[in-house]
């Protein structure tokens, strides 16, 4: 069961990654490179400090180490069809520092655990610029195919890391399912808000059923 679920992670991580990205060179998803680096810089960390910190199990962290390829085939896929602009926002800058501060400590302390621990809470802190968009601008603002599945391998993952007893694996899966569950359920509900309610434009309200 343990490797059913691993396998089953793996191959739906790259399959709604090529579907996402199919989205990006559609232009129907919105992916800015700044924002992935974001992403790859935290799952780069999070890999490496999980490597060293449980001694390489990569089975029960099967979704710590596949999110690593997935973000990766999306930074590719958008320097090829995306948004490439690499104006880094304010809040962007202080995660990197803050990256890299956690980086400092890996080394000066060699202490591998905690400095995962440290990251599952900076890549948390990351969802809320995306939080925040979605309500000022109050519409679905990405893909579902980058949500969705990814907040249920993060359930699947579960199960290798719980029989394991593997507490960064479980803690890395658990983040991941949570913020990526809310993440699309405030897309859903916006995107419902637009199609079946009245939606605030500039200069007062518009709705979709009857295009006043």
């Amino acid at each position: 069961m343990k490797d059913f679920c691993v396998w089953f992670v793996v191959v739906s991580t790259i399959f709604f990654g090529l579907c996402y990205i199919v989205q990006i060179k559609r232009k129907k998803a919105e992916a800015t490179l700044s924002t992935w680096i974001i992403f790859m810089a935290g799952c780069s960390l999070s890999f490496g400090t999980y490597w060293f910190a449980e001694n390489r199990d990569i089975k029960s962290g099967i979704m710590n180490t596949i999110d690593l390829l997935y973000v990766f085939m999306i930074l590719v896929a958008i320097l090829f069809w995306g948004e490439r602009g690499t104006r880094f926002k304010s809040h962007e800058k202080w995660y990197l520092a803050a990256a890299v501060g956690i980086l400092v400590y890996a080394f000066a302390t060699g202490n591998a655990y905690n400095s995962n621990r440290l990251t599952q809470i900076l890549m948390s802190l990351a969802y809320i610029p995306m939080f925040h968009k979605l309500l000022k601008e109050k519409k679905k603002t990405d893909s579902y195919f980058g949500w969705i599945p990814a907040a249920f391998n993060a359930l699947v993952a579960l199960y290798p890391a719980l029989h394991e007893g593997n507490d960064l694996a479980v803690l890395y899966a658990v983040r991941a399912f949570i913020f990526t569950l809310i993440t699309s359920i405030m897309m859903a509900y916006y995107q419902f808000r637009t199609r079946h309610g009245t939606v605030p434009l500039k200069g007062g309200f518009h709705d979709p059923r009857t295009g006043a």
